[in-house]
């Protein structure tokens, strides 16, 4: 067979860049994305229940609930991208995988069976522990076993699939269960990370990039030789992997990532998740549903408009960007999302002053989805592409998990800013996510990001 004539002279990353995009690559990247999927339906829970339920019963004010946010959005997320990046790195990206979504599902299932604000606290605290470790590996493992010339295309496929995973997890039981049963809502959130685990334990291998880089040449062999074997039983022979072309980079230390060949990008990274996260991301997720109770929908509403949005919105971008697969450098497409979003945050704006009906909030949240994600996705991929093999779990834990201190700005400035502008219309609040939280860290990457369109992953990180 031409697999077996030709592995001895190419390297691992270079037989994994010519496998065809099929079933046994689709595999690999559905479970990888649904299990991001799974464990995101568990983040910023308490922002789905507090203006329905904590908030109208008093059970602690808006300063404790954003207390809650920051353990539970911003302080937990933190430690574990930083504590499971770290392990990632040394024991493998398959193992921490496991052991991450566990943390979770089982961090977060006691919050189902209490109302007491400090252990509420501890229980969402602990379960974010579990989402930074998924969030710091499910990227890196995507990034590791996705070919260079179908990386886009492979990637935002099946995270639209996790997008449209995510909108029915989070929404259709809260449209049947919130307020009312809240707890059995939060039960069945915590059950998702849970059914991760022998997901992955029984299809994911570890990732071959990983184990050649750390020295298990035969397991790493073993792997993408079983790869080849599916993969030409599916399309036949195989091309020939193109070599010479990728020098991968092996002596590269968590050093380097603020060191003179990695520290500008490392910078760039953390200042742009820094601001992304506090407004887009933990600042909408955290207050636009208290802002629509405010202005008068109810939770079904709430919750119909997010299944509507997140199928819709979410899953439509990413195909429409994945249709674009390596076309368009990655740096243009994260513009554009934000745009989007910014456009489609201005809507929900009008939607609370002048249009109050469901259609309408589900127009505009089906455009502001469709934008958030399309931002949020090709920055977790911009960042894994942006360093080598042997540090990469390691820089995307780094600069995801200090972009994850946005969060815990984001209870602190965005809260005030939402409380202050109450009278007009929480423009504050609106203002911050948009611009700075939107916008700026947009523009930041199109101006001085590197360019990553089709190339090989070591070469990419290597530039």
């Amino acid at each position: 067979m031409l697999t077996d004539a030709l592995a001895p002279r190419a390297t691992i990353p270079q037989r994994l860049d010519r496998l065809p995009l099929t079933w046994t690559l689709w595999r690999l990247a559905l479970v990888t994305q649904a299990g991001w999927a799974l464990v995101v339906a568990t983040d910023a829970i308490a922002a789905r229940i507090y203006p329905f339920v904590w908030g109208p019963r008093h059970a602690f004010d808006t300063a404790a609930f954003s207390i809650l946010l920051l353990v539970s959005t911003g302080v937990g997320i933190v430690i574990g991208e930083y504590l499971f990046a770290m392990l990632a790195d040394r024991f493998g990206r398959r193992r921490m995988l496991l052991a991450a979504a566990a943390t979770c599902g089982l961090g977060t299932l006691p919050a189902g069976f209490v109302d007491d604000f400090w252990l509420l606290t501890l229980s969402l605290g602990i379960g974010a522990m579990g989402i930074g470790g998924v969030l710091a590996t499910c990227t890196v493992y995507m990034a590791e076993v996705a070919p260079s010339q179908v990386r886009g295309r492979m990637t935002q496929t099946s995270q639209a699939f996790a997008i449209f995973l995510l909108a029915v997890l989070t929404t259709v039981p809260g449209i049947f269960l919130m307020p009312e049963h809240y707890q059995a809502y939060i039960v069945v959130m915590a059950a998702g990370p849970l059914l991760l685990v022998p997901l992955v334990a029984f299809v994911l291998p570890e990732s071959p990039r990983w184990l050649d880089a750390h020295g298990r040449h035969e397991q790493a062999e073993a792997v993408v030789a079983r790869l080849e074997r599916d993969s030409e039983t599916r399309v036949g022979q195989l091309p020939a992997p193109i070599t010479g072309d990728a020098v991968p980079r092996f002596r590269a230390t968590v050093r380097d990532l603020f060191g003179p060949e990695y520290g500008r990008r490392t910078v760039l990274l953390l200042a742009c998740w820094l601001l992304g996260y506090s407004g887009l991301v933990y600042g909408v997720i955290g207050f636009l549903n208290l802002y629509l109770a405010r202005v008068g929908f109810s939770a079904r509403a709430v919750f119909i408009s997010g299944l509507i949005s997140g199928v819709v919105g979410g899953a439509a971008g990413l195909l429409a960007a994945a249709r674009l697969n390596e076309r368009v450098e990655r740096r243009a497409v994260i513009l554009a999302g934000a745009v989007v979003a910014c456009l489609g945050l201005a809507l929900v704006f009008l939607v609370g002053e002048v249009w109050h009906s469901l259609p309408a909030l589900s127009i505009a949240a089906v455009i502001l989805n469709a934008g958030a994600y399309l931002w949020l996705f090709n920055m977790y991929t911009y960042t894994a592409v942006a360093y080598p093999t042997r540090i990469r779990s390691v820089g995307t834990g780094w600069t995801d998990g200090f972009g994850h201190l946005g969060s815990m700005i984001s209870p602190l400035i965005v809260g005030a800013l939402f409380t202050a502008t109450a009278s007009l219309g929480y423009i504050g609040f609106f203002g911050y996510v948009i611009i700075p939280g939107a916008l700026l860290p947009a523009l930041l990457i199109a101006r001085f990001g590197m360019g990553q369109k089709a190339a090989p992953l070591e070469t990419v990180a290597g530039a």
